[in-house]
């Protein structure tokens, strides 16, 4: 703790506060704050503040945006994949065996399902 207080005890002696202190709320707005000393000797310092302070809006500003977009993407990724289930789903109900029949006589088509199994034709390695 001494260290700290050494270091406070350096900056209050380097440098001149009584104009700063003097200070009020009127000087601040209608910028008369600028003009003190201490503000003068930091302008360096205010500027590096200031322009890291809008780096970090822009940041945040920038993330919100991305969060944003990939919660869309997350619904639109399901959304597909609910529509991709229910078209698979759908397809296996037309190409059953039953159906494919059914369709057949609608149309009054004359084929007919095969009386031999099919036969499997193996590779040799």
């Amino acid at each position: 703790m001494s260290f700290f207080k050494e270091i406070i005890n350096k900056i209050r002696n380097s440098e001149d506060f009584s104009d700063f202190r003097s200070s009020r709320i009127r000087d601040v707005l209608n910028g008369n704050i600028f003009t003190k000393k201490f503000i003068r000797k930091q302008y360096l310092l205010i500027i590096l503040l200031v322009i890291l302070s809008v780096f970090y809006i822009d940041n945040r500003y920038t993330s919100e945006k991305q969060i944003k977009r990939i919660a869309e993407l997350k619904k639109e990724v399901q959304d597909v994949k609910y529509e991709s289930l229910t078209i698979s789903a759908e397809l296996m109900g037309i190409t059953r065996q039953s159906n494919i029949l059914k369709l057949l006589e609608s149309k009054n088509m004359k084929l007919r399902p095969g009386d031999t199994p099919p036969i499997i034709i193996e590779q040799q390695q």
